[in-house]
């Protein structure tokens, strides 16, 4: 059993590291208590020492942390401009287009034989052109969240090619004058160009 004081005004047994505070708490108007704190506070063992706290220590692992934190945060925000380039039209809100979402068929062939217009065009890691592709059957995608009417020039800048010079254009199967400034509608319009070359 641990060893046990008096109280020296109520005589309970006490803890002796608790005794002063059972003076303080139990006997605050007592008039020899101050006296008998002084007389304790001198005695070795009566008021216990503060433990000093483990000092702080930063680990590698924990900055290791933050700076993985740091980064993954800072390249939400500045990687995807990076990896989605510049892109020729402002990118759309959401796959349809809030305005309309139209299709218009392509076809391009020249001398050498069928040109293949590749999947993807217009779409970017973090961005949808309002001009593009989702396969390589030829079938543009225009949707929009404007007015904004696109020609089949905008398609072949998304494309990043040149529209150039084509010998001959087809739309719906009548003949016109090749121009970039023909306008894209939707199905059933299909337009076909014929180069010496393809671009």
């Amino acid at each position: 059993m641990a060893k046990m004081d008096r109280c020296p005004i109520c005589n309970v047994a006490v803890k002796p590291e608790n005794l002063i505070r059972h003076l303080n708490d139990n006997h605050p108007r007592h008039p020899d208590r101050p006296g008998l704190l002084e007389k304790l506070k001198e005695e070795p063992g009566r008021i216990r020492k503060r433990q000093a706290g483990r000092p702080f220590r930063v680990r590698r692992w924990q900055i290791a942390l933050v700076a993985v934190i740091v980064m993954g945060g800072l390249s939400v925000v500045y990687l995807p401009p990076l990896l989605s380039g510049t892109p020729v039209f402002p990118c759309i809100r959401q796959e349809g287009g809030l305005l309309y979402h139209w299709h218009t068929d392509l076809s391009i062939s020249s001398a050498a034989g069928s040109v293949s217009i590749p999947a993807g065009i217009g779409i970017g890691a973090f961005c949808l052109e309002p001009i593009h592709t989702h396969d390589a059957t030829g079938r543009i995608h225009i949707e929009s969240d404007t007015a904004h009417r696109y020609s089949i020039g905008d398609f072949f800048r998304v494309w990043g090619k040149s529209f150039g010079s084509p010998t001959a254009m087809h739309v719906n199967g009548t003949a016109e004058t090749p121009s970039p400034d023909v306008i894209l509608y939707d199905l059933p319009e299909t337009i076909h160009l014929q180069y010496d070359s393809f671009p």
